[in-house]
């Protein structure tokens, strides 16, 4: 994602730029459109080059044509198209690192939350500890909230929270029985999400039926002539 990032601080000038040009309406327009978009392109085409992504390879290794000004806008679509692709893989992911829960788990998990929350604020740990835990617990808390709650935030909360148990574990015994019940919410939320993904899967294409046979051109079984156009409006 750090392409996105980058990208976007090219585009957000060459935007305000090129609007500021069209307001203005003044002489030499073509000329500082070619400038405000090489300027824009160089940077986007530098940063693929500094993360050695395998994206608009064809103006990488053609410079020549990628300052020439007259595919300024073909590049520019390129990009467009790449980020497209970006953002779609990256979408997948997430999907595969993360769920989405459904109102009556996420109230479930805030409330396995707060008791945990509770439980840590009258333990008597090193500050220290404690604050780490908390920073975790709040992170994950925050996760929950969002639309799709990543794994690695629960991760990060179970691995912070067997360090600190290990040290009082008798007074923190019970978050280790509401770690392991939210990690079960997770699993049936993620384990349900996989069902319903295999059954609304892409739907197989239908393949179109076998042509008839001709029969002969003079038989009882004439193809009537108009059957090429029937064949032609089929829409596989």
């Amino acid at each position: 994602m750090a392409f996105l990032h980058f990208e976007r601080s090219f585009r957000k000038p060459l935007d305000q730029q090129l609007g500021e040009l069209q307001e203005q309406n003044r002489d030499g327009y073509w000329d500082s459109y070619n400038h405000f978009m090489q300027t824009y392109i160089n940077g986007v085409l530098a940063t693929v080059t500094a993360l050695e992504l395998p994206i608009l390879s064809y103006w990488i290794n053609n410079p020549a044509a990628a300052n020439d000004e007259k595919n300024f806008k073909q590049i520019k679509f390129d990009i467009d198209g790449a980020i497209t692709i970006i953002k779609v893989r990256h979408s997948q992911i997430l999907r595969k690192a993360s769920v989405h829960l459904e109102s009556s788990t996420r109230d479930r998990i805030r409330e396995l939350i707060n008791k945990i929350k509770l439980t840590i604020e009258g333990v008597s740990v090193p500050m220290a500890r404690k604050e780490a835990l908390m920073n975790k617990l709040n992170a994950f808390a925050a996760e929950v909230d969002r639309d799709r709650t990543k794994f690695e935030a629960f991760g990060a909360l179970m691995i912070e929270a067997a360090g600190v148990a290990g040290k009082v574990e008798q007074k923190l015994r019970p978050i280790r029985k509401w770690i392991d019940s939210i990690a079960g919410l997770l699993h049936e939320a993620n384990a349900t999400e996989n069902a319903v993904m295999r059954l609304t899967g892409p739907a197989k294409r239908l393949e179109s039926p076998p042509k008839q046979i001709a029969a002969p051109v003079d038989g009882p079984w004439k193809t009537p002539s108009n059957s090429s156009d029937l064949d032609d409006e089929i829409p596989f």
